[in-house]
């Protein structure tokens, strides 16, 4: 907390330079009196900014230590019931929770100490620059060179997972990967209804020159691009594809799934020439060059792995998840302050557009509110993964733009397949004809979602739409519910407490189902914890979650989300037909076919109901006016790279 402000400090300094240019010029026309006066105010100007600052930081870290002794006494409470019920099993998750709150509470009281220190010491700074300001002040010296460094100073929730392309399953490591690694290609950037997006399908080359598809279907040939460089200047050659290919093929992360599922890569490339590889496999697939442009296949330079391997780690997994070492892409990473802020540095040698900021600087900052504060203030220039009532509270913000996409990203309510009363069909469709649509759309949303039909999202090229899907049907719902299996006992509702979009649309469900006799309890669960028991034995009898495809085609969305056993199907839906549509679907190419051939999956699927199918909500970002250039691609991982200053 302490670290925000003093290495915040300069950039406040430039933003009063206005001030401290008119005070020069006072100077030099021998208006000296003119210029200490003005020169005064600025310093008294740029303490009270701080002070105000660090009063709100202050202030937010005293509600994070209400809400973690909140939580305490929550966890402490379920332990005493679950011993009281004598019920081993939840007296040992009970005992596990309430060590995890008591261990955020004690961290949550150290933040609020320091930050009240830092308050404090603002407070002191600014009495001492307001009693400064009325004395005889000197003329500013001028700017130097150092105080014109382009710097975009970015608030995002959390750190970064890791570091390794291989292993990247969270969007703060993505949004790292994406500054320090080059991707093989990217989508290109068009405009649409104003905005700039990334056009799905329609691939550019970065370090891939050019590709050809053979007419088997199962062979490619990929030219690497001479000349693309790493950070000490080693050349991007045709065998460090190779080799950051047999590196994914043998570690075990989303590269390696999206090899040998995806593309069906299941070997390294043909090494032709220096420049040239051949790439074959083992089945047809329409993405095998789509899915070259996630993180998992930016390059890494083979003797940084080299260096660090060992027998036991022969491919350097735990060097490489937490360093980045002679980066290929717009940026190095030059520091880093766990769990407070990692400093980017623009490389000299990029071997592509030049970057717009010599220095990109991370803040973490947990707190949705303070983000939203500090935003505000100017001492961010982008808050990263706000909610919907923080961009209320940016409405009409003095300096702040909010952009604003729609998005194939998949709200949905998933329902346990496996779990009673939801593993019998009727009770789920009886929940999606009792569930009221245009409730949530419009008072959880405002507007800003689109509502979805069925399993794909409208606008992609298979989806059928609103031909699908359910609409609130009290009477239809209440005798399928009625003609099920339900006994009428209460259903648990799980969320990630983190997640306030969530909870609101938990309540609205909540209200929802009880108009068909339907009792939910909603659980909050730490962001950990929910996690875990989306994929855990424990797993979770309804719950709110989203889901983005990166890759806009039917194959990939259900081979994601609904074929049997994987690991994004946490709720463990099954269909053999629909298993059989996806594992069939992959050998067609033709698109149109393709589109047909899903057809009958989607409407299998939304007749088995084994999600709600709930809303597109639309993909927004909070940026100060004096930033601009930001796109969204189909994965709507922001790329910090891109961004410039406005003007």
């Amino acid at each position: 907390m302490r670290g925000l402000v003093r290495i915040r400090h300069r950039w406040l300094v430039a933003l009063l330079g206005v001030v401290l240019v008119t005070a020069s010029c006072a100077a030099d026309d021998g208006a000296s009196d003119t210029a200490a006066d003005a020169m005064g105010e600025a310093q008294a100007a740029q303490s009270n900014a701080e002070l105000a600052l660090t009063d709100a930081q202050a202030a937010a870290a005293k509600a994070r230590e209400a809400q973690a002794a909140a939580d305490t006494a929550a966890a402490a409470a379920k332990l005493a019931q679950a011993t009281a019920e004598g019920n081993q099993e939840a007296v040992a998750q009970a005992e596990a929770d309430l060590a995890a709150a008591q261990a955020a509470a004690e961290e949550a009281r150290a933040d609020a100490a320091a930050a009240q220190a830092e308050a404090d010491d603002a407070a002191a700074a600014a009495a001492a620059a307001a009693a400064a300001a009325a004395a005889p002040t000197a003329a500013p010296e001028p700017a130097t060179e150092e105080d014109t460094e382009r710097v975009l100073v970015v608030g995002v929730p959390g750190d970064i997972e890791t570091l390794d392309t291989c292993c990247a399953n969270f969007i703060r490591a993505h949004e790292a990967l994406e500054l320090v690694y080059e991707p093989p290609v990217l989508h290109r950037t068009v405009e649409q209804n104003g905005a700039l997006v990334g056009a799905a399908g329609d691939l550019m080359p970065r370090y891939f020159e050019s590709w050809e598809a053979h007419p088997d279907g199962l062979t490619y040939t990929v030219k690497v691009r001479p000349g693309v460089l790493f950070d000490d200047g080693t050349e991007v050659t045709a065998e460090t594809v190779r080799f950051m290919t047999e590196r994914n093929l043998n570690t075990p992360g989303g590269a390696n799934w999206l090899l040998r599922n995806i593309a069906f890569i299941q070997e390294p490339p043909e090494v032709l020439d220096e420049y040239t590889l051949r790439f074959t496999s083992s089945e047809a697939s329409p993405m095998v060059m789509e899915h070259f442009y996630m993180t998992s296949s930016a390059i890494i330079d083979p003797k940084v792995i080299e260096k660090y391997a060992t027998e036991d780690d022969p491919w350097a997994m735990e060097h490489l998840s937490r360093n980045v070492e002679n980066a290929s892409g717009p940026f190095r990473l030059v520091s880093r302050i766990p769990d407070q802020e990692v400093v980017f540095e623009a490389r000299e040698n990029y071997s592509f557009e030049p970057q717009a900021y010599d220095r990109i600087i991370w803040k973490i900052i947990p707190s949705n509110a303070e983000r939203v504060q500090l935003l505000k203030a100017g001492v961010i220039d982008v808050a990263i993964a706000l909610g919907t009532e923080d961009f209320a509270a940016l409405e009409g913000a003095e300096g702040v733009n909010v952009e604003r996409f729609p998005s194939k990203n998949l709200a949905y309510m998933g329902l346990g397949n496996r779990i009673a009363p939801f593993d019998d069909k009727t009770v789920r469709q009886a929940v999606s004809y009792a569930v009221d649509y245009d409730d949530i759309l419009n008072n959880v949303y405002k507007g800003e979602a689109q509502r979805l039909y069925g399993p794909i999202a409208p606008g992609s090229y298979s989806s059928l739409g609103d031909s699908i899907g359910y609409r609130r049907d009290l009477a239809q719902a209440q005798e399928l519910l009625d003609s099920s299996s339900y006994d009428g006992s209460t259903v648990t509702l799980s969320i990630d407490a983190a997640k306030g979009e969530h909870e609101l649309i938990a309540v609205r469900i909540q209200a929802h189902l009880a108009d068909i006799g339907m009792d939910v309890a909603i659980e909050r669960l730490p962001s950990p914890v929910y996690a875990e028991r989306k994929v855990g034995e424990n797993r979770m009898q309804m719950f709110i979650d989203e889901g983005l495809p990166w890759i806009d085609d039917p194959n990939y969305t259900l081979s994601v989300f609904m074929l049997s056993g994987v690991f994004g199907n946490y709720a463990q839906y099954e269909n053999e037909r629909v298993d059989q549509i996806i594992n069939e679907g992959w050998g067609i190419l033709d698109r149109d076919e393709r589109a047909a051939t899903f057809e009958e999956a989607q409407r299998i699927i939304t007749d088995d109901a084994p999600w709600v199918f709930l809303a597109l909500p639309d993909y927004k970002i909070a940026m100060r006016d004096t930033v601009e250039g930001f796109v969204l691609y189909p994965n709507a991982i922001p790329r910090l790279a891109g961004l410039r200053p406005a003007g």
